[in-house]
């Protein structure tokens, strides 16, 4: 079968998203389908390596704004060249907007069903476009959410509180399907790796380590973290075993944090490591002692499941997709996000090696994450739903294989 992949985040941009549609790319093509991933051109990048996968890139406009991601233009005016003469089975969008409507108008005037994949809880972003108040944005926003979703034959969502949050602003139930993102198993990490790491960002050995991995954005409370580990700081002594908070990623919110780091006087004890490739980052998570996620607007928050493919113990927060991907007491603790309970759980997990011991046990055991591969086949599974779905008038008929 050839699906179309229609992603506003592809190579080189590394996010959650880019890489949950390039591992699905790779699954449906070792099942024997035949992906094109559909996505923005980015200034100076030319896809020469792309795991076998068809890349296809549109014209796109890029500004100080957007210049790590660049979007597609909307569909006006003709066809661009790279969708003409696109045939495929199924249109699968992940991201409703320029490039999702590219995909909505091509699935459309194929006769073939769309799907949608809900990466982002995109009413906690509305922060970034203060032109309306912050009512209007949501009101506006759902609405549109609302129409292009119902128009899709299927929606997939990584958890289940973003289908109960879809439901909420008006998505039809039947169209909703719980897929959360694939993550496989970790490369080996050598000592040597974690050696370089820890003379890198000048790691005392036997000092435990908090990581965060993710963008630093002001949704990602962040702050939250930070202040809670400038709380902690005043309880261990000024030596070697003093804990490093590490925050492994880049964005908008990273001026803010430093200074928030430097108002509560602990920037001996931070790493701030920049930006990382995602087949770099497992060194870092081997470097760690506990995993530190502070976020409640995620929709499922891969980088806990990844953490746990290192046996990391993990701090989450309530509220999102996240908490779904852990066990609270046994390979996790899960709090409200606020500073108290925050601090108090971490503090815990840094002085309690056999609690971390536990944890880490249990978090390489763990059933809640999901493979690639079941990944892959939950998808496949949602299109022959999505071909159901279609008004008989737009039906049309293709064969699925699952291996």
């Amino acid at each position: 079968m050839r699906v179309g992949l229609f992603t506003e985040s592809y190579d080189p941009v590394i996010n959650g998203v880019s890489t949950s549609v390039k591992t699905l790319a790779i699954e449906l093509n070792a099942l024997h389908h035949n992906p094109v991933v559909v996505a923005p051109g980015f200034p100076g990048f030319w896809d020469d390596d792309t795991d076998g996968i068809e890349v296809r890139r549109l014209p796109s406009w890029h500004t100080a704004f957007n210049h790590g991601n660049p979007f597609a233009y909307p569909p006006v005016g003709p066809t661009p060249s790279a969708l003409r003469k696109l045939s495929m089975d199924v249109v699968h969008t992940h991201q409703p907007f320029g490039i999702g409507l590219h995909g909505k108008r091509l699935a459309r005037k194929l006769n073939i069903p769309l799907v949608s994949t809900f990466h982002t809880l995109y009413t906690e972003y509305v922060h970034y476009f203060p032109f309306a108040p912050r009512a209007v944005s949501v009101a506006v926003l759902e609405r549109f959410l609302r129409r292009y979703h119902n128009a899709c034959e299927g929606v997939i969502v990584p958890s289940r509180e973003v289908s109960r949050r879809l439901e909420r602003i008006g998505i039809s139930r039947k169209r909703l399907f719980v897929v959360p993102t694939g993550v496989p198993d970790p490369p080996t990490v050598t000592p040597d790796q974690i050696d370089k790491i820890r003379e890198k960002y000048k790691l005392p050995i036997g000092a435990p380590v908090v990581l965060y991995v993710g963008r630093l954005a002001k949704e990602k409370n962040l702050f939250l973290l930070i202040d809670a580990f400038a709380e902690i700081c005043r309880e261990f002594p000024n030596n070697e075993r003093h804990p490093i908070l590490m925050l492994v990623g880049s964005g908008p919110f990273e001026e803010e944090c430093e200074l928030r780091v430097e108002a509560a006087g602990i920037e001996q004890w931070v790493r701030f490591a920049g930006f990382v490739r995602r087949e770099n980052l497992d060194p870092f998570y081997r470097a760690a002692t506990v995993f530190a996620f502070p976020s409640s607007t995620e929709t499922q928050g891969v980088v806990l499941s990844e953490a746990q493919t290192h046996g990391l113990p993990c701090l989450v927060v309530e509220g999102g997709g996240a908490s779904e991907f852990v066990r609270h007491g046994v390979d996790a603790v899960v709090v409200q996000p606020s500073l108290p309970p925050f601090e108090r759980a971490m503090l815990e997990l840094l002085n309690d090696a056999e609690l971390r011991r536990k944890f880490a046990v249990a978090a390489l055991k763990s059933p809640l994450r999901p493979t690639p591969r079941d990944m892959a086949k939950k998808v496949l599974e949602v299109y022959e739903a999505a071909r159901e779905l279609m008004p008989a008038n737009r039906s049309r008929l293709f064969g699925i294989e699952i291996d």
